[in-house]
């Protein structure tokens, strides 16, 4: 299968940020960030080796740009308003791109070759991934930046020449998105060693309806809570589960202690889950990774990428 074209649907976020950041400058982005970290003018100013009235000058500077107050000041220290949190967390997508940016720059400036630019979402990082990344970087002259965020983030990096090339489940693809299959994999239920369903061969869907699910991303299409938990809608179901964690460590921890189950991608029951056991489900469910790629089309190391990165199915041990 050959890769087609994106339609333009992509997010506003990147038109948006682009279009403010030439009123800004960016420093007075990077004084914030520290501000927000340390929580008080005077250690942002000595972490950033500045005076306390240039500091406090550089954030009213920025709030001048933005047009709303971003940091609220008070005898205790200094703390992000609503807005100051909600502005840094768009922004901190605008600063990782240009410190990428800088540092493909530099590569090439040293003589370097162009790299690879992937973005790939959460669920798309499994263990068989990671092994064929280790073996293809091993093999190639050329380095890879990767991007993590959200499959809707990323397919419109891709479609704004961010990115050469980016992961996702299938079921994450827009319509008007063609994209190339890469591999399959098993999702497993993990739970504590001493669960009571860990002496069970298989466990059926159905006998999670009183178990807690650990979720990481139930919202975003694809992944494997989401799949499980429309597995179970399926079957009638309503299935109890947390607020969302991000860290796969942190759901993992919460499982080996006995507070939940979760679900794990086939290939990464080959890694060490200290307390953890995991079994197969019935009915079978499966993540189904894909690569899309840009209107203008693969370059040569995307191209290469893909295929070391193809496989039918990852086998179960």
């Amino acid at each position: 299968m050959t890769c087609g074209a994106l339609a333009p649907w992509a997010t506003p976020v990147w038109h948006d940020v682009v279009k403010v950041m030439p009123a800004m400058e960016l420093r007075h982005l990077h004084h914030l960030t520290m501000l927000a970290e340390t929580g008080s003018i005077h250690r942002a100013a000595r972490q950033l080796g500045l005076r306390q009235p240039a500091l406090s000058q550089s954030i009213r500077a920025l709030e001048a740009d933005v047009g709303v107050q971003l940091v609220a000041r008070n005898a205790w220290g200094s703390s992000l308003t609503p807005a100051g949190t909600v502005f840094l967390s768009e922004i901190r997508c605008a600063l990782a791109v240009l410190e990428r940016a800088t540092r493909i720059a530099r590569a090439v400036a040293d003589g370097g070759a162009v790299p690879m630019r992937l973005g790939i979402t959460s669920d798309s990082a499994t263990s068989y991934f990671s092994n064929r990344l280790h073996a293809f970087m091993e093999g190639s002259d050329f380095d890879v930046f990767v991007s993590s965020n959200s499959s809707s983030n990323l397919l419109a990096m891709l479609d704004r020449e961010m990115l050469d090339i980016v992961l996702l489940p299938l079921e994450a693809v827009r319509d008007n998105v063609i994209a190339e299959p890469l591999w399959v994999e098993d999702i497993n239920i993990a739970l504590a060693e001493n669960h009571p369903l860990s002496v069970e061969e298989n466990i059926d869907i159905r006998q999670l309806s009183k178990e807690l699910l650990v979720v990481g991303s139930p919202g975003h299409a694809g992944t494997a809570d989401a799949l499980l938990l429309a597995a179970g809608h399926a079957l009638g179901l309503k299935l109890h589960v947390t607020a969302p964690l991000p860290s796969q460590e942190v759901r993992l921890a919460l499982v080996s202690a006995g507070l939940g189950v979760a679900v794990q991608p086939v290939s990464n029951i080959f890694m060490p889950l200290a307390g953890i056991v995991t079994r197969p489900l019935v009915p079978r469910l499966t993540l189904r990774i894909v690569a899309a790629c840009p209107t203008a089309g693969l370059t040569l190391p995307a191209r290469r990428f893909i295929e070391a990165m193809r496989l039918v199915t990852v086998p179960s041990p």
